[in-house]
């Protein structure tokens, strides 16, 4: 699958901490790894609540929380999942 980004990707600032609100589930708690004016992607303790096309409320670092859709998700090993977020106006 060939993605085109809309927006330029950065490297998020060490340790920005990320926080997601699935429905009523208590927030997850994450690193995030790359931000963008349209996303982020971020890495959390391995999960099944991320699922792509769902959406969330994410609050990146000092940022306000907002509205997204997981739009990918990759195990990175047994004990790690990096997420793919897309901010929904």
């Amino acid at each position: 699958m060939d993605i085109k980004r809309k927006f330029i990707r950065f490297n998020a600032d060490p340790n920005t901490f990320v926080a997601v609100k699935l429905g009523e589930k208590d927030p997850i708690g994450g690193l995030a790894i790359t931000e963008s004016r349209g996303g982020c992607s971020a890495v959390f303790l391995a999960t099944s609540d991320f699922k792509e096309n769902n959406m969330c409320y994410i609050k990146v670092g000092d940022m306000a929380p907002a509205k997204a859709e997981i739009r990918w998700t990759m195990n990175v090993d047994k004990d790690l999942v990096k997420v793919g977020f897309e901010f929904v106006d």
